[in-house]
């Protein structure tokens, strides 16, 4: 699977995940807490994947930490303003995950291709 679509499928499945959870009330619970933990990593998987596309080239390296630090930008910026009654404030993340994960799958039907584009061109 090409990363880009990883990346846009594991968002929607997060943002489903932490509406679902937003839905149900988001209280502690040990059902609600598992997709709570599920839903972050999903968002997180999907930010890291995503980030390591934003690296041309070869360098394993290099895409590892943008990966890394493309995650932790992402969870720094859903919990630097978490409020102390949190379940809508999850939900307002899923819904935004889904949205644009969605649009992505969209927007990449019939491109998702796995061959890398041959001839001089192709850089």
């Amino acid at each position: 699977m090409p990363p880009a679509k990883l990346a846009a499928s594991l968002a929607v499945l997060g943002g489903v995940l932490w509406i679902l959870h937003a839905l149900l009330g988001g209280g502690d619970g040990s059902v609600l807490d598992v997709l709570h933990v599920i839903g972050l990593a999903c968002l997180m998987a999907a930010s890291a994947v995503f980030g390591t596309t934003l690296v041309k080239g070869d360098a394993v390296a290099v895409r590892a930490v943008v990966g890394v630090a493309s995650a932790l930008l992402a969870l720094s910026a859903i919990e630097a303003f978490r409020p102390a009654d949190t379940s809508w404030y999850d939900g307002f993340w899923g819904v935004v995950a889904l949205v644009l994960g969605g649009l992505a799958l969209v927007r990449g039907r019939g491109r998702w291709t796995s061959r890398r584009p041959a001839g001089a061109h192709a850089r």
